[in-house]
């Protein structure tokens, strides 16, 4: 029996110890100021340790960080998931031999438990609240409707797919803050872990079937959703499946002591109301860096024949401008500034005191005049313009009845 407690000792605190170190900093990250007196330390130490793993254990002589890429898939993010695992089992190995450790091993376990529900909680309603907002997933654009279905990434696809539908993106936000917040409070974590689990395995399920690479991440929140619900694991079976009378457990205050108590509750009141709208203020603030009033915006094409143009098609839309070639390449320009009199000012990449120059021209209804100035090189084409609401795609709509399925 002893032996049994001792391997339940340590698998509590190997598991325990590993959410904290795969979460952490969490949740110092949300309080201001403990990035440069802290966190950044302890990043720095995990990022060595896992660099000195993949290189001289592993033989991964080509290891690095690579910062900002976008991608919790990289080589160094699937390293880190056995040097964190190596390193919670040898720190679990030293602590289980400690008598006052092991007898406290079941409250080290609930308390990370409470960590990670906090983890996934937060994290879900960042997620939710993104999707009300322009970003993730993006509605349909000009450069989206001119692309191939052939040439798009499996991620692209979904992510064109999925910022089709308002609806469809307000119902995942609403499932995903819902999850969330119902995962940082006591009375309703059961509840909170349940829709926690359906929301990230539709996550998990799309990041795997459409090569997105927030693979790693994406399951540690549906694994750490699913250990956060295993302790109601037999009362839900009961219920449910035998049709037993049972209880999901007597709702025990964590601290008895009152100091205690309202130190605890001054940290929920900060991580659960603070937090969250500090988040949402930062999502809707971050709108400005995305959405770009843009009164020229279209796909001008239809130009005449002219060999001295290289280009077949120009692309305008929100800050910045694509000239789609003849053979198909596409360059991309960054605008500076829009002006109502269609005069646009493109980065010039070499002198950005001396940017480049569109201007747009209307003709009549259906024909614009185009001016290009890269450089010392000036194109002047006409054509037409067509707009986003123009495509089958966002001009079809919804309808009630349909007599006949329109599939193209």
């Amino acid at each position: 029996m002893k032996k049994i407690t001792v391997l339940k000792g340590f698998l509590m605190i190997w598991v325990g110890l590993y959410i904290f170190i795969y979460g952490f900093p969490f949740p110092l990250d949300n309080i201001p100021f403990t990035y440069e007196l802290f966190s950044k330390y302890f990043i720095q130490l995990k990022t060595s340790f896992i660099l000195f793993f993949g290189k001289s254990l592993l033989g991964i002589e080509t290891l690095e960080k690579i910062e900002m890429t976008g991608s919790g898939d990289t080589t160094f993010d699937y390293v880190m998931i056995p040097a964190m695992i190596i390193v919670s089992f040898v720190i679990s190995l030293i602590m289980i031999f400690i008598k006052k450790v092991r007898e406290n091993a079941s409250g080290f376990y609930k308390w990370s438990l409470v960590y990670a529900r906090y983890f996934v909680g937060l994290t879900l309603i960042s997620y939710g609240v993104a999707k009300f907002l322009v970003g993730q997933f993006p509605g349909p654009s000009l450069y989206s409707m001119d692309v191939l279905y052939g040439e798009m990434s499996p991620m692209g696809l979904a992510w064109r797919f999925f910022g089709y539908s308002d609806t469809y993106k307000i119902f995942m936000g609403v499932s995903e803050i819902l999850a969330g917040f119902l995962l940082l409070f006591r009375r309703t974590v059961v509840l909170g872990a349940l829709m926690s689990i359906a929301v990230c395995t539709n996550i998990v399920l799309v990041n795997f079937s459409f090569d997105v690479p927030v693979k790693l991440f994406s399951s540690h929140l549906l694994v750490f959703s699913i250990l956060v619900l295993l302790p109601s694991l037999k009362a839900i079976f009961d219920f449910f499946l035998l049709q037993k009378t049972t209880s999901l457990g007597e709702l025990k205050p964590y601290f008895t002591k009152r100091k205690y108590q309202i130190i605890w509750l001054l940290i929920n009141i900060y991580y659960v109301g603070v937090i969250p709208i500090t988040r949402m203020v930062g999502h809707y603030q971050g709108q400005k860096f995305r959405v770009h009033q843009n009164e020229w915006e279209g796909i001008y094409s239809g130009f005449e024949a002219d060999e001295a143009i290289a280009w077949d098609k120009v692309v305008v839309e929100s800050n910045y401008l694509m000239l789609i070639r003849k053979d198909g390449e596409r360059e991309f320009l960054s605008i500076q500034e829009i002006n109502p009199d269609g005069k646009i000012s493109i980065k010039n990449r070499e002198n950005e005191e001396e940017p480049d120059e569109l201007s747009i021209r209307e003709l009549s209804d259906q024909e614009y005049e185009l001016e290009l100035r890269i450089g010392e090189n000036i194109s002047k084409v006409n054509g037409t313009r067509k707009l986003v609401s123009e495509y089958p795609l966002v001009a079809r709509g919804f309808h009630w009845i349909n007599e006949y399925p329109y599939n193209r």
